[in-house]
């Protein structure tokens, strides 16, 4: 039976396949050219793989029939290395030779793919090892992802089922290989700090694939310790992998008989056996954790209590419950909170013995989860989505985010399962979808409610739990940002993955968008400072999906002269990319809608025009960096285009559910402390309050005041001459400024200043109108000018003055 990729795992049939393995090779060529060992010695190398728990072997070089003979016969499965002489041994940059060295290698790719058609003894392909950091500077990085993707593809072409990937290694992370079916890094550190973290990094690099490390191990060296230090190495190595869920490993190597073309290599003493196959000290380690999971880890698991909330959820939480009950951990309790549903959501739950119902009225999201909170009795409580499902491994690698004594919260990923339709997986790929914000590799700003675990006592019940406000999104990002207040980590583990399903196509997603724009609403009234002036979250960290990273906009640390070990990768320009959908998009569509202004002149059609050049702009740039699910042969273009449009009206559709929310999201907000009083008026529009504590703590009062009164509030940052910036209009701002003077007092003002650009840009606008010869329009936008002028000026002065004056006794 072949294996096949589960979410960050793998699975033969029904049950998850562990990866265990041990590199192979290469040999002295043998009379018949293969560089293996002869059948004899390969059956007895096996044998003893087998013996000391191996399942998998890596070798570098095809493996010919008796090496695959003799793989089954010791229960092992081949990774087949496909060998061709790849651009590193070209000499300068013809391009007849670099044409060359592609077709050779796409031919014997194939020659190999159709060799192992259907073989199961066969893990899968690996496409080479280690291009070179330099050849690929040489050649160019694109040529050479794009050189590596053709030959997956051509592998996939004649065997759709057949696992494909290629063995990279740090140096050269930046190369994009979103073609690949799992992920191989070859990772050779000698501190296990080090190694945890770059595991983790590789694991966003590996995005929604199983992770694998192609070689680990150690060089015993010659010195009388040497063999110990392998072992030990070889020991951290082999958990650490365990604890940040990698899917394999790779024992470099079974021996220290090692040849490189016809000639053997000398003082090479990395194999788990010496060259005569007597075993090392790192064959113990290495058998030892052959048998072992992440379940037998050296921890003290905390006991957990997963938190399903179900509304009207008969469809899928029957699938949820199947795989979270299938779970086996310590101390796992599972409650279905069930939100006074209309249909068989509690009967369902009811079928399952390991399951505990709690049944409310309907009242919402957060008022579901707060009932979920406090029938549990797990330390930790971890939220799971009744449209969701998790991997067997989930609440142990949940718990293992805990790694700190300030993390209060930890998530992972979630991924639409591949069996669901391409309009879930376009939905996927679009925004405004359930992703995590990373501020590092292993910490977070946010991460969403479907998969996300808290201290039951120390946190969920420190912060008041969630906001019964949020009735049906929101609420995630409440929590996150009040635990962050508090001073508290969330912590991110890779590895903690779950299958969520996604809105089935666009009607249903922009109905969901819709919903989520009115909860913005709602989040942005009780965290204004976390929000921009143009209404977008002002996130610390980055937004990230859980699929393989683009080549676009990559920005690779090289080191100088592209000497960097580790030549690191780097994202870029997701928010400015963001801003241009959420604030660009509209303002492009307002241009487009001026187009009848042209009959009076045509040199008004100009913003139409430009509108139209910016939405063409992000509907190419938007089809390019959509990811077509792996396994989608036809419609590929169909599929980037279904996702561009989605990307299209998601922020419009989000903008209306957002301008529906505001007046709801003033309502039922938090008491503010009332001011100290009584307030004295005194000339030029200065209030006097009298001073009952710090300056300080009485100014972020009164902007704590003005922010529950509806104004937009900026803080300063301690690098201006005011307290806070208050936003009128678009015309005019006031500075607020207050004053410890005189002794006992603390005075008030706001100091009006008009945004002299946007005054400057609209007086050309109706200078140009009027020598255009259209002076009604020039009118028209000095008069709408001088209302905005007028607006500011009321907001920031009487209103403010007003919100104060009621806040004071």
């Amino acid at each position: 039976m072949r294996i096949t990729v589960d979410g960050k795992q793998f699975r033969r049939g029904d049950e998850r396949f562990h990866l265990r393995g041990v590199t192979y090779g290469t040999f002295r060529p043998r009379a018949d050219g293969h560089r293996f060992p002869e059948p004899s010695q390969v059956d007895a190398d096996f044998a003893a793989m087998r013996e000391a728990g191996f399942t998998t072997v890596r070798t570098y070089t095809p493996p010919p029939e008796d090496v695959l003979q003799a793989a089954a016969a010791n229960d092992l499965v081949v990774l087949a290395g496909i060998f061709y002489p790849d651009w590193r041994y070209l000499v300068g940059a013809s391009r007849s030779e670099v044409r060359r060295v592609a077709r050779e290698a796409a031919a014997t790719v194939e020659s190999e793919a159709h060799r192992l058609l259907g073989d199961d003894r066969v893990l899968g392909v690996s496409l080479g090892n280690e291009i070179p950091a330099d050849v690929i500077r040489w050649f160019g990085t694109r040529r050479i992802a794009a050189f590596l993707a053709d030959l997956a593809d051509r592998v996939h072409a004649i065997d759709g089922q057949q696992l494909v990937t290629y063995a990279n290694y740090p140096t050269a992370e930046y190369l994009p290989l979103s073609s690949l079916d799992f992920l191989t890094f070859n990772v050779f550190l000698e501190q296990q700090s080090d190694f945890r973290r770059y595991l983790t990094r590789l694991h966003h690099l590996a995005g929604d694939r199983p992770l694998v490390l192609g070689e680990v191990g150690l060089d015993a060296g010659t010195d009388p310790d040497g063999e110990k230090r392998q072992a030990d190495a070889l020991d951290w190595q082999l958990a650490t992998a365990v604890e940040r869920g990698v899917a394999g490993t790779f024992v470099f190597s079974w021996t220290d008989e090692w040849w490189v073309g016809d000639a053997a290599v000398e003082g090479w003493h990395f194999g788990l056996t010496h060259a005569d196959r007597s075993p090392k000290p790192a064959l113990d380690v290495a058998t030892w954790w052959n048998q072992r999971t992440v379940a037998d880890l050296d921890r003290v698991w905390p006991s957990i209590s997963v938190v399903i909330c179900a509304y009207n959820a008969g469809a899928t939480l029957a699938e949820c419950l199947d795989h979270t009950c299938a779970i086996e951990y310590p101390g796992l309790e599972i409650l279905v909170v069930n939100d006074g549903s209309a249909d068989d959501t509690a009967d369902i739950a009811r079928r399952y013995p390991r399951v505990r119902l709690v049944d409310l009225p309907h009242a919402g999201l957060s008022v579901a989860r707060n009932a979920g909170y406090e029938a549990a009795t797990g330390d930790i409580v971890a939220y799971l989505d009744s449209d969701a499902y998790p991997q067997p491994e989930w609440p142990y690698y949940l718990a293992l985010g805990f790694d700190g004594a300030m993390v209060g919260g930890v998530g992972g990923p979630n991924v639409p399962p591949p069996s669901d339709p391409v309009g879930a997986h376009r939905v996927a790929r679009s925004p405004g979808g359930p992703v995590h914000v990373l501020i590092s590799d292993d910490r977070a700003e946010h991460v969403p409610g479907c998969n996300m675990a808290f201290w039951r006592e120390e946190v969920l019940t420190d912060v008041g739990g969630f906001d019964p406000i949020y009735d049906a999104a929101g609420d995630d990002v409440d929590l996150c940002w009040k635990v962050l207040d508090r001073g508290w980590e969330i912590g991110f583990h890779p590895a903690a993955l779950v299958w969520h399903h996604r809105r089935p196509g666009a009607r249903a997603y922009f109905r969901q968008q819709r919903g989520y724009g009115r909860a913005e609403a709602l989040v942005e009234a009780r965290h204004p400072d976390r929000f921009t002036p143009l209404g977008t979250a002002r996130w610390k960290g980055r937004i990230y999906d859980s699929f393989a990273p683009s080549l676009l906009n990559q920005r690779v640390y090289r080191g100088l002269f592209g000497t960097g070990a580790y030549q690191s990768v780097y994202q870029g320009g997701g928010h400015v990319l963001d801003l241009a959908h959420q604030i660009g998009l509209p303002l492009a569509i307002a241009a487009v809608l001026t187009t009848p202004l042209a009959l009076l002149h045509l040199a008004l059609l100009l913003p139409a025009a430009v509108g139209l050049a910016a939405i063409v702009a992000l509907v190419v740039t938007d089809a390019a960096r959509a990811h077509p699910p792996r396994d989608l042969d036809r419609g590929r273009f169909a599929f980037r285009v279904g996702v561009a449009w989605l990307h299209l009206g998601q922020p419009l559709v989000r903008l209306w559910g957002r301008w529906k929310g505001v007046p709801e999201a003033r309502r039922d907000l938090p008491s503010c402390a009332p001011l100290p009083g009584p307030v004295t008026h005194l000339d030029g529009g200065v209030l006097l309050l009298p001073a009952t504590g710090p300056r300080a703590a009485t100014t972020a009062a009164i902007v704590d005041v003005l922010r529950r009164d509806g104004v937009r509030v900026l803080a300063a940052t301690g690098w201006e001459d005011h307290d806070a910036r208050l936003v009128g209009s678009a015309t005019l701002v006031g500075d607020l400024v207050t004053s410890a003077h005189p002794e006992g007092c603390v005075q008030i003002r706001v100091r009006l200043r008009a945004r002299s650009g946007r005054l400057a840009a609209g007086t050309a606008a109706a200078v140009a109108t009027s020598l255009l010869g259209l002076g009604a329009v020039s009118l028209v936008i000095l008069a709408a000018l001088a209302v905005e002028t007028l607006r500011g000026a009321v907001r920031v002065g009487p209103r403010s003055r007003r919100a104060i004056v009621t806040a004071a006794p």
